[in-house]
Order: C-alpha cells, then sequence, then structure tokens
C-alpha cells in the first residue's frame, strides 16, 4: 500500500486543537504533503507548512497544535526554493482555491506525477506514469462561489469565511467576465439574505448560466426580476428545500458532438479540454467494438458512456443522480446510441451489477470504490477496465483489491485537471493476463 502523507480528521470526540502562542520557529521544509503544504519536523512532531516548499528554510507561525501533528504558517522564506514564483493573483494566500501558484508549473506537474507513481509503485508495477496537461489559466469551465452576510465570493483557505474575488484567473475567458459582472447586481439582490449558494458555468456554445440555492421559500416574481436584471447571464434555477423554480432556458451543452447537456450545478469535469483528452485515453484503453457490453460505473451525465457507445458497444451506465441519469437517456437517444442508464447505490455490495462485461470504466468520487472493486476483482468474465480518480488514496486502495483479484496495471497517466492546486485526477489501466 502506498504512503499517502496528509493530516487525518480531527476525532470529534478528542478536544479541540490547541491554539499555541504566537511564536515564530524556523524550520526546513522536507516535502509537500498531498494537500500541498510543506512537512516539517520539529518537537517530535510532523508540521504542516501553508507556503512553504521543499528545501526551504523557514520562518513559521505555529496555528494549531494537534495530538499527532502541528500546522504552521509560512511568514519569512530565510532560503528560497527556486522552484518559488512570484504569484500571479491578487487573491493569492486569502482564497483557498489555489495552494501551489507560489510553486512554478513543471514543478507542480512532477510533484502531481510522483503522487501517482508512488501509488503504481506500491503495486510493485513496473509502469512509469505519464503526464496530460494543458493550460495552466483560463481552465474552469465552473465555478461555486458563496454569499453570506454581504460577502460573495470563494471560501477562504483553512475557513469558512468568504473572501470577495474581483478577479480569478483559472476560470475560462467567458466565464470570468461574467461572473465578475453580475457580482455587483448579485450583492445588492441578495443583500436582505443571510446565506446562498451559486453555481455558475459556461458551455460549448459560450452560454453562461447560474443555479442559485436559497435557504427560504422562492418567490416567483423576485426570481422571473432577476432573470431579467442578469442577461444575458442565464438563470437557470432557484431553488430551496421546499420549491424550485425554472428559468425555462434550454440546458448547457459540454464536449462536442458526443457530448453531455447539463445545468449549473451539475458534476461535470471542470477542465473541458484535459476531459476530452481523457475521454480520448479510455477509448483507446479498452477499444470498444460492436456488439460488446461495457458497463460505465459511476456514469453521471454519460461523459464517457456516449464515446464508448459511438463505436456500435452496448453501454449500461449506472449512477445514483436520478436528475442527471435522466439528462444523460435523453441526450443517448438524442444521439442514437445504445445506452441504458440505470439508478443503483454501487456502494451497496447488494446493488453492484456486473452484466458480465469483460471491460468496465468506473470514475468514482473521492470515497473511491471499494465495495465496487471487491466485485470487480471476483469477477471470472471481466478482463479490461480503466479506473479515473480524483483521490490518490482511495486509488491505492482499491488497486490493492484489483491487484488481489488477478488484475495487472498496463498504464497509468496523471492528469493535471486543476493547475495551482493540489488536486490530482488518475487514470489507470488494467487487464487481467489473459487479455494479452
Amino acid at each position: 500500500m502506498a504512503k499517502i502523507f496528509k493530516p487525518g480528521k480531527p476525532d470529534k470526540r478528542r478536544a479541540k486543537p490547541r491554539t499555541p502562542p504566537q511564536k515564530i520557529e524556523t524550520l526546513s521544509i522536507e516535502r509537500l504533503a498531498d494537500d500541498g503544504r510543506g512537512i516539517a519536523y520539529h518537537g517530535g512532531k510532523v508540521v504542516f507548512v501553508a507556503n512553504a516548499l521543499p528545501g526551504e528554510r523557514i520562518n513559521v507561525r505555529l496555528l494549531r497544535q494537534q495530538k499527532r501533528f502541528d500546522e504552521a504558517l509560512a511568514v519569512e522564506i530565510l532560503d528560497a526554493s527556486p522552484s518559488r514564483r512570484p504569484v500571479a493573483c491578487a487573491h493569492a494566500g486569502d482564497c483557498g482555491g489555489c495552494q501551489l501558484q507560489h510553486l512554478e508549473l513543471a514543478a507542480q506537474r512532477s510533484y502531481k506525477r510522483d503522487r501517482l507513481q508512488a501509488v503504481i509503485d506500491a503495486q510493485r508495477a513496473n509502469v512509469e506514469v505519464t503526464l496530460l496537461a494543458g493550460e495552466a489559466v483560463g481552465y474552469r469551465h465552473r465555478a461555486r462561489l458563496s454569499y453570506r452576510a454581504g460577502h460573495l465570493g470563494f471560501r477562504a483557505a483553512a475557513s469558512h469565511h468568504l473572501v470577495d474575488v474581483e478577479a480569478c484567473p483559472v476560470l475560462e475567458s467567458v466565464l470570468e467576465p461574467a461572473v465578475m459582472a453580475a457580482r455587483p447586481l448579485l450583492l445588492s439582490t441578495l443583500k436582505n439574505l443571510k446565506t446562498a449558494e451559486l453555481h455558475f458555468a459556461c458551455d460549448d456554445d459560450g452560454r453562461v448560466g447560474l443555479a442559485l440555492t436559497l435557504p427560504q421559500e422562492v418567490d416567483t416574481d423576485w426570481c422571473e426580476a432577476l432573470k431579467v436584471a442578469l442577461q444575458p447571464l442565464e438563470l437557470h434555477s432557484v431553488s430551496s428545500n421546499q420549491t424550485r423554480w425554472s428559468g425555462g432556458f434550454p440546458a448547457l451543452r459540454y464536449g462536442g458532438e458526443l457530448g453531455v447537456s447539463f445545468v449549473p450545478g451539475d458534476f461535470t469535469q471542470a477542465n473541458r479540454p484535459l476531459n476530452t483528452e481523457m475521454i480520448e485515453q479510455a477509448i483507446t484503453w479498452l477499444a470498444p467494438h460492436a456488439g460488446e457490453q461495457i458497463v460505465d460505473y459511476f456514469c453521471g451525465l454519460g461523459n464517457f458512456s456516449f464515446a464508448l457507445a459511438q463505436s456500435g458497444a452496448h453501454v449500461l451506465g449506472l449512477d445514483m443522480g436520478d436528475a442527471m441519469l435522466e439528462r444523460a437517456s435523453a441526450r443517448a437517444d438524442a444521439l442514437g446510441l445504445s445506452i441504458e442508464f440505470a439508478r443503483t447505490d454501487l456502494f451497496d455490495s447488494e446493488n453492484i451489477v456486473l452484466r458480465g462485461a469483460a471491460k468496465v470504466l468506473l470514475d468514482p468520487p473521492r470515497a473511491g470504490a471499494k465495495a465496487l472493486c471487491e466485485a470487480l476483482a471476483a469477477s471470472k468474465e471481466l478482463q479490461s477496465l480503466v479506473y479515473v480518480s480524483c483521490d490518490p488514496a482511495s486509488l491505492a486502495r482499491d488497486l490493492s483489491i484489483l491487484s488481489e483479484g488477478g488484475f495487472h496495471i498496463r498504464q497509468a497517466v496523471a492528469v493535471d485537471m486543476f493547475p495551482h492546486t493540489h488536486h490530482l485526477e488518475s487514470m489507470v489501466w488494467l487487464s487481467r493476463p489473459s487479455a494479452g
């Protein structure tokens, strides 16, 4: 099992972390943790240091003390890493969105590739991880902002406070100006509310949509007035726990001719160009052909399903979200593809459907797919699978399960889906020896 180094979640039964006195310590940073913070050692404990890089000697201020580790903030760089670079975003250090802006791009990508390589090496696989990467800015086609007490922006680093943002370089060139132009109107409109959640997204045609979630019952007249005022930005929906208002706009489109239909707030891969490359990689590995059965687990809106079915394969797409599966099914019908979408709990071993498929793809959330991988490992028919992961720790666990079931790792790709963040997307192709 690979050693994934990141702080554990605090046990709610234990005493709260102690806030130390404002004392400055000098530490040497040895490496980066999975969350992008530097790792140092002090007083027999691990110290996680924000805004620190390997090889640096830094003055830090201790922020919190846990039983197993401490947390600190770099306040003065005494000996800087040659990989350190000036940050380009005015909100860096406050906003919690991009943790690695101070690390040069090539080093960011090496860090991510090395993390996946450690996971692969732990399986004793003689496989060298390759890298998929794209643009470093202007890559996000969706954004989630929060409103609270007169503030509209992203969550601050390591806190629930909000950072008012007037620019965000990682948003797509169509999305960023639309979001920023709408801020004054939204701040004025939401001023009498305690909280609100806002999901923005742009699509292939340059349309920008917004889904708004409120803590109180939706007022239709208020929604209609806001819809008109926001144009050309499209207010797709306003929801609360009790009611939902629809703006009547057609669904957005993502991913070209075989792309998905979605609404703001749906899960889509944030980086459209790299998502296209990931789909192409999955097709290369699985090599679908007419008439065969392929199962797409955690299929969502059909991101991989449509490309798999284009070959003439019969695809079964399984997931747990009714609304997204309905959109996926309607889109498959419009494309004339042989795909069946069905709802099932893929975390419950009793509900897992195998269908005797020889090829499968799975794209689980961060928790991974332990129960599913146990079922796949036990399947006699399954010969080839592609695992798309967004968490190295759950990937390491699930690869061990699949390896015990006779699967060998054939290839692995680290995907820099989110430049300037610690987040790592991975793709791993496994097969049984009999599959060639």
